[in-house]
């Protein structure tokens, strides 16, 4: 079983090159394949493309399209990030679990994900949200009508400005005041980071709590490094992708809660590729199931194939981007990457270095007890 397995996960990532999005859907839409007994063919059988819905057939390109290069960074930047998650690195590999868990994560691949408790519902204010991101007349006024009853949006907004970003003479306790300091695209990136924070820290098992505020930590980084890059693009739409990035990987390690009792458990390098390969598809599933832009659904897919897509979209190129600037600087800032290290740039356009930079100062919450504050942006 060992030997099938590993042949499994070479086979995977080796088709992976040549085909890089396997787990992208068919163009016509099947029922999801039925889950055979677990076995080493199983997981073949449960990824099989088949199960997985359509992929976003991206518009016809402009006469001169640009082409974008994936950069590649000399530092193995995501396998480095899954040990710090992970809070240990693999040693070897744990044939049968690593068979469980991932057996386990196919199937969900394999589902609709309605029935699935793994997977978060939308957050209310988040189709207000897109709402907004597509009718630009929304103003912040109506904006501010759905923020009036969520309690905790209320309480952030007022927090964010009586910060020492904004420094107010006095301390600001009115609603309409507070809106009028951040400005609707103030407003609309505030909203969404407070949407999307319980969703990121759900602390349902021994996994996801280790894990949930690394992954935080990345996800705020990402959104804001998107946010920074997004040069003929969107500035928020850009934000939301790079928020919407990781809601697979935590739903991932809500499932490894659920399907691995042990504290730890030896993984293989194959392993946790495999994981966040099926982690980073779940997020674009997800994006699709709340109704995302269809640029933010596709950027997102591209993220879930092998070392490379086909053709990069201008949005998916830029979140690969962003998703290694957050990372690098997360592991930097907590020493698990050095930050003298010369091949720490390599590669990096001045635009994303300079974002790499701007990153070292960005921690938009901090916090301490309940207690959470607004420190720079």
């Amino acid at each position: 079983m060992r030997k099938a397995l590993n042949n499994l996960l070479k086979r995977w990532f080796t088709q992976a090159d040549t085909e890089p999005q396997q787990v992208a859907a068919p163009t016509t839409p099947q029922k999801p394949a039925e889950i055979p007994s677990p076995d080493a063919t199983a997981v073949v059988t449960a990824v099989a493309p088949a199960t997985i819905p359509e992929p976003l057939k991206p518009e016809a390109p402009a006469k001169e399209q640009e082409v974008f290069v994936a950069w590649k960074p000399r530092i193995a930047v995501d396998a480095i990030f899954f040990d710090w998650v992970m809070g240990y690195p693999g040693e070897g590999s744990s044939m049968e679990t690593e068979q469980k868990i991932l057996q386990a994560l196919f199937a969900l691949l394999a589902s609709d994900l309605n029935d699935a408790v793994v997977v978060p519902r939308v957050p209310t204010v988040i189709p207000q949200l897109l709402n907004s991101l597509r009718n630009k007349s929304v103003s912040a006024s109506e904006l501010a009508q759905h923020i009036v009853k969520d309690v905790v949006l209320v309480g952030e907004l007022i927090n964010a400005v009586n910060s020492s970003l904004y420094n107010p003479a006095d301390r600001i306790n009115s609603l309409d005041k507070a809106i009028m300091i951040l400005g609707e695209d103030g407003l609309r990136l505030l909203i969404a980071k407070v949407a999307f924070r319980p969703i990121i820290n759900l602390s349902s098992g021994q996994y996801t709590r280790r894990a949930a505020p690394h992954i935080w930590n990345q996800s705020e980084k990402c959104a804001i490094a998107c946010h920074q890059l997004a040069v003929g693009q969107d500035p928020f739409q850009a934000f939301l992708t790079g928020l919407m990035k990781n809601v697979g990987l935590i739903i991932a390690f809500r499932l490894l809660d659920q399907v691995c009792e042990e504290p730890r458990f030896k993984y293989s390098r194959g392993f946790s590729m495999a994981f966040t390969s099926a982690a980073a598809t779940l997020s674009y599933r997800v994006a699709q199931r709340w109704g995302f832009p269809a640029e933010v659904v596709q950027a997102l897919q591209q993220q879930a194939g092998g070392s490379k897509a086909p053709t990069w979209a201008p949005l998916g190129h830029l979140l690969h981007t962003a998703d290694l600037l957050s990372k690098m600087r997360v592991l930097v800032n907590h020493g698990q990457l050095k930050s003298g290290d010369e091949h720490l740039r390599v590669g990096m356009s001045p635009q994303a270095a300079a974002c790499f930079d701007t990153l070292n100062d960005v921690n938009l919450y901090e916090q301490g007890g309940s207690e959470q504050k607004l420190l720079t942006e």
